[in-house]
């Protein structure tokens, strides 16, 4: 077995842009949102409701507390943005794709009002190392538990784990709403072509 991982990049695609973790600039978010829209026709408060939504993702990766995450958004049509989905990539130390497999049975566990509505393998190979995973459908039920105000989730959890190797990439996707993606694994997927890691020396 060849050494772990010392470090991972990915080049982002048209349409994606990083969303940094830790501490940023006061007007990080409006900087952002004005590049994305830039050279686009829009309505006046376009940056500012776009920059809103850049912040409540940063927010949402904060929470996490997970040190060097590696998280983006994706915004494909500038004329009229708005943040189609988030990917966020993290290292996980000595996790080998059996112990993956069995964090994959328990996605919603900590979430009481969370449930499984539908759950699709996923296997591929990347230049990085092989992927397995699974796409989820998941149902979140409102407080007083109506039936009728069940709220939808489409999210994908994919490792990345390199050919002899103690460590692998850990990566979720999720989409802003159903129906967004006519195929969200295979967009993930196809990011991932483009993940480069770093080995370091076997002790």
């Amino acid at each position: 077995m060849t050494g772990p991982i010392s470090g991972f990049s990915i080049g982002l695609p048209l349409g994606w842009h990083p969303v940094p973790s830790g501490e940023v600039p006061p007007e990080w978010a409006e900087v952002t949102a004005a590049a994305v829209v830039a050279g686009a026709a829009v309505p006046e408060g376009t940056v500012d409701a776009l920059a809103r939504q850049l912040l409540e993702v940063k927010a949402s990766v904060d929470a996490t507390r997970v040190r060097g995450a590696h998280s983006a958004v994706l915004v494909e049509h500038p004329e009229a943005p708005t943040i189609q989905a988030m990917m966020t990539m993290v290292l996980g130390r000595q996790l080998g794709l059996e112990a993956y497999e069995e964090q994959l049975e328990h996605v919603v566990e900590n979430v009481d009002t969370a449930q499984v509505m539908g759950k699709q393998a996923i296997e591929a190979t990347v230049p990085a190392g092989d992927v397995r995973g699974a796409h989820f459908l998941i149902g979140h039920l409102p407080a007083q538990e109506d039936p009728a105000g069940v709220h939808l989730e489409e999210r994908v959890h994919l490792g990345v784990f390199p050919h002899e190797c103690p460590d692998m990439i850990d990566v979720t996707a999720i989409a802003a709403g159903i129906g967004i993606f006519e195929d969200l694994p295979a967009v993930v997927v196809g990011l991932l072509e483009d993940l480069e890691v770093t080995r370091g020396v076997a002790a």
